[in-house]
């Protein structure tokens, strides 16, 4: 899951206008979060282009035949919206709330049918748990409504889930120790993605440098009559990292600019107004879906 942020974070390009965020669902302690809404997201164009393209593309039908084998469902019509968070920026653990038209039934006894399939009681909660064949790690359910459904990557993580929900435990809207720039994020995003640190390797020197030096990133898209606007907000760890990443992105619009190229990082920050302000540094996208689809499909061929 940590994986999917960074690469949306850095690469992504896809919007409409939409339902915000639910902070009210999300704990209060969580390092990261994504928000997709579904309904705007299924019939917009840089839907269309994914789903009907070529290249990368074929990364994005493989995750939605992923949730169709899953759920068995479609989630560009049956779903509403995925939520997905978790408090560690390194590891696998992380949770996924998926909102739709759900039939719990169905859907259980599809999970029935999985490798290591148990269930566990605790109150009025079913817990459901198997063997996930393509991690070859456990995953985690509950329906906690007829329309959320639950995922975590263990037990703990599905009932902090339902503490959340409940009011229980704190919310990225009611928690006094939240780490995410939650001031960042504007109500209306289709897409947000937010982050609050980040460990780890990456492939690309380029994009890793930018990774370690960053504090907390915002994501946010839009896309309006086949354009796609959006706006990437990096708080680097001093100024000083600050003027390193706004010096190497426009080393990479004057590299994209001499050549044709084929770095989603080089797209992105050709087709970006980039501006810095002491630690922060900001990147405005207005380009339209064809080559907001393209940087998304090239992202997902890129490691």
């Amino acid at each position: 899951m940590k994986t999917a942020l960074i690469t949306l974070i850095l690469v992504a390009g896809l919007s409409l206008q939409a339902a915000p965020l639910p902070k009210t669902q999300v704990a209060g302690d969580s390092k990261w979060v994504i928000h997709l809404d579904m309904e705007q997201f299924a019939p917009s164009q840089t839907c269309r282009l994914l789903v009907n393209g070529r290249n990368g593309a074929k990364s994005f039908q493989t995750l939605l035949n992923h949730y169709r084998t899953l759920l068995g469902v479609d989630p560009l019509k049956d779903l509403t919206a995925i939520t997905l968070y978790g408090r560690e920026v390194t590891g696998n653990r992380g949770t996924a709330l998926i909102s739709g038209s759900l039939n719990s039934k169905t859907i259980t006894q599809q999970f029935s049918t999985y490798p290591k399939y148990a269930t566990k009681t605790y109150g009025k909660l079913n817990l459901q748990t198997w063997m996930d064949k393509s991690t070859g790690r456990p995953l985690w359910a509950c329906f906690y409504t007829t329309r959320l459904l639950i995922l975590a990557s263990d037990e703990s993580s599905i009932l902090d889930a339902t503490a959340t929900l409940g009011g229980a435990k704190p919310s990225l809207a009611t928690g006094r120790a939240v780490v995410l720039p939650m001031q960042t994020v504007r109500d209306g995003a289709f897409f947000t993605a937010v982050t609050k640190g980040y460990a780890g390797s990456n492939t690309d020197p380029i994009k890793a440098m930018i990774l370690k030096s960053t504090d907390t990133a915002t994501l946010q898209l839009f896309e309006k009559s086949g354009m796609v606007d959006g706006t990437i907000l990096l708080k680097a760890i001093s100024s000083d990292s600050a003027l390193q990443i706004h010096q190497v992105l426009n080393g990479l619009i004057v590299a994209a600019n001499l050549s044709d190229s084929d770095s989603p990082l080089a797209k992105l920050a050709s087709l970006s107004e980039i501006s810095r302000d002491d630690r922060n540094v900001a990147l405005k996208l207005h380009c339209p879906a064809t080559e907001a689809a393209g940087i998304l499909a090239a992202a997902m061929l890129t490691p």
